[in-house]
């Protein structure tokens, strides 16, 4: 039943996560090219589960898809990254250990806390190469969803080359 209640925490997380991140779009004419932001959100989650170490694999990702509301000819890039061992360390040193990266990186971010006597921690953030970025350090599993800066780009075209 707990292992239900996290899982659901966590996507609700990431579903938050993705869905704010859309007001905060940029809508066409960025300058970006989509190699550069779909390699800079991939770096980021990349260089901050291996500051966490442990085993981590992909989830979901980088997958392209529309930069806000009928932006066809803006992308972005979304990239999920799992725990696969349990961790064992202390979530709230792993809380500070990904803040002083994600500060190093420019990203403003703010605590995340879950409600009830044995709350869940995480961190969301904003900034640097990210539109969004998050990281649920749950005792029954860690997960990074970060979401790319906006590109140009045709995201069916994108998504052909997928």
């Amino acid at each position: 039943m707990r292992t239900r209640v996290i899982c659901a925490v966590a996507t609700g997380a990431a579903v938050t996560l993705l869905l704010t991140s859309c007001g905060s779009s940029d809508s066409g004419g960025t300058g970006r090219q989509p190699s550069t932001v779909e390699k800079s959100i991939v770096d980021l989650v990349e260089r901050s589960t291996a500051a966490l170490g442990g085993k981590w694999e992909v989830y979901s990702g980088p997958s392209v898809e529309a930069c806000g509301d009928g932006a066809s000819d803006s992308a972005r890039y979304v990239y999920i990254m799992d725990r696969v061992d349990r961790p064992g360390g202390d979530p709230t040193a792993d809380l500070d250990e990904i803040k002083a990266l994600w500060k190093g990186a420019g990203i403003e971010f703010s605590d995340y806390e879950s409600g009830g006597a044995d709350p869940l921690l995480g961190v969301r953030g904003s900034g640097g190469p990210t539109t969004s970025i998050g990281f649920d350090a749950f005792p029954k599993g860690y997960s990074i969803t970060g979401v790319s800066q906006c590109a140009d780009g045709n995201v069916s075209e994108l998504r052909k080359s997928e």
